[in-house]
């Protein structure tokens, strides 16, 4: 694992965090194998493809049972899209932006309180500018207090990521990855001129 962990690429960003400790209860059903956040996007597609399936078999012998069957699913949809909205709306609330050092799978970052070495957390990330949700949960790695900033410096380790909110979360450090670089060869190119034309 430690080797794979090597491959990751690891960069500085500014992200949105929410996390809450997991209660004994959670753990105990995490540890079983029981819990695991939900990808409800994948959820969600699975469903609609087995409506679209069983929607086309009926087509043939009911057209007008079909025609409704897809109307009530579209409705559903519809009503999904809002709830979905609105529960971004209020999570984006919730969140709070962190300095993070991230990779795909772990990050550090600084708070305010501790959350002690070894304990699991339940983890959503909101990563900019696109607002993309990431959940999973995290294990603590180490926490301790930066003098400097009189805050708590704590690593963690994802746990229970999706395919799906990993391949995001990859995308997204690779973007960023590249914009960090572009943005430090663009400083270079301004200081070099800069040398340049005070010569």
């Amino acid at each position: 694992m430690s080797h794979e962990r090597r491959r990751f690429f690891r960069i500085d960003d500014s992200i949105g965090v929410a996390y809450r400790l997991l209660s004994d209860e959670e753990l105990a059903d995490q540890l079983d194998g029981e819990i695991k956040p939900v990808d409800s996007m994948n959820l969600i597609a699975s469903y609609d493809n087995k409506i679209a399936n069983l929607c086309g078999q009926l087509q043939t012998r009911d057209p007008l049972v079909a025609e409704l069957m897809e109307t009530l699913n579209a409705k559903l949809s519809a009503v999904i899209n809002q709830l979905e909205l609105d529960s971004r709306l209020v999570r984006r609330v919730a969140y709070k932006v962190h300095e993070v050092n991230i990779s795909a799978c772990g990050m550090a970052l600084f708070t305010d309180e501790s959350i002690p070495e070894g304990a699991t957390i339940s983890l959503e990330m909101s990563l900019k500018p696109g607002n993309h949700l990431v959940q999973c949960y995290a294990s603590v790695v180490s926490c301790g207090m930066d003098e400097e900033k009189q805050k708590f410096y704590i690593r963690m380790d994802f746990a229970n990521m999706s395919e799906h909110d990993q391949e995001i979360l990859i995308q997204h450090i690779v973007r960023r990855q590249g914009d960090q670089l572009r943005e430090a060869r663009q400083d270079t190119r301004i200081e070099v001129a800069g040398d340049v034309q005070e010569n």
